[in-house]
């Protein structure tokens, strides 16, 4: 059952949020318009003490429009007061961070792993929670292989995205990881391929060097690992962009939507060629749109 009610700031505390930055300049900006236009949107909670006749509220979504209300000293703010499972909560929390934007790709990461852990959810059913591709979740998860000073690099923006993600999709160990930040570092006009062919060397080399000590020093037999294979991104070729919407303009403007994002993921990839046929086949259907406008 789902009711608004106005409760107090001092009865609500944060839920198991996987957010764990919050921008203080964005947070200013938005108390100002909170104390101008009023709490707009209702945060939402759930009850976490049902016996006490004060029971607290947990935070389910909106802990940075409640962090705002509390730096405008608001006593009371409306709230959604929702009757949640763990996991009923733990869904309406991913697919509201993971919506925004500007999420932290490590906190993103964590937050795929948790329910991984804590629900036994697979990677299907995380991307369809979180309202993403498969492809994206596994590329995230992959991230939580690097180094934790690599991570912190990637959260700050320090160690770009697509770079993390070469370094994490290698395999490489915490050594490996070194000497792979060590050559991009030192190059000053690094490129993704150029990148990815140093770490595929460097993966070759981890490999080779785990043979030889498991075969020779610690009598183990050799083994090998199944070389973990993903699914390709669509591509104009063999893909054809879902119809979604209620007239020709939604239609288009969502294939448009879909053309990108699988631009973006061949990207990751490390396929420019695929990656700007997606594009032109977006482009394609913004000129399209055009004339019907």
């Amino acid at each position: 059952m789902k009711t608004i009610q106005l409760i107090s700031t001092t009865e609500i505390i944060p839920g198991d949020n996987d957010r764990t930055i919050f921008d203080q300049g964005d947070l200013n900006d938005l108390a100002r318009s909170i104390k101008e236009m009023g709490l707009i949107q209702p945060i939402t909670v759930r009850i976490i003490d049902n016996e006490s006749t004060d029971p607290m509220y947990a935070i389910v979504a909106g802990e940075r429009r409640f962090r705002a209300c509390q730096l405008i000293n608001l006593t009371e703010i409306p709230v959604i007061v929702e009757d949640l499972t763990d996991e009923e909560a733990s869904t309406i929390m991913l697919s509201e961070n993971v919506s925004r934007a500007d999420l932290d790709p490590i906190d993103e990461a964590n937050a795929y792993q948790k329910r991984i852990n804590a629900f036994g959810w697979s990677v299907a059913e995380i991307a369809e929670k979180a309202g993403v591709t498969q492809v994206r979740v596994q590329f995230r998860l992959k991230l939580l292989r690097l180094r934790s000073d690599l991570q912190l690099m990637t959260r700050s923006g320090n160690l770009s995205l697509g770079y993390a993600q070469i370094i994490a999709s290698a395999n490489l160990d915490p050594n490996f990881q070194t000497i792979a930040i060590a050559a991009l570092r030192d190059n000053t006009n690094p490129t993704p391929t150029w990148f990815r062919r140093i770490c595929g060397e460097l993966s070759n080399k981890q490999a080779q060097s785990k043979m030889f000590d498991d075969a020779l020093f610690t009598g183990k037999p050799v083994t090998y690992q199944p070389v973990e294979t993903l699914p390709d991104p669509p591509h104009p070729s063999t893909t054809t962009p879902p119809t979604i919407g209620g007239s020709h303009r939604e239609i288009i403007t969502n294939q448009i939507g879909f053309w990108e994002k699988a631009a973006s993921l061949w990207d990751l990839a490390g396929k420019p060629f695929k990656r700007q046929e997606c594009q032109s086949a977006a482009q394609a259907l913004n000129g399209l749109l055009i004339t019907i406008l």
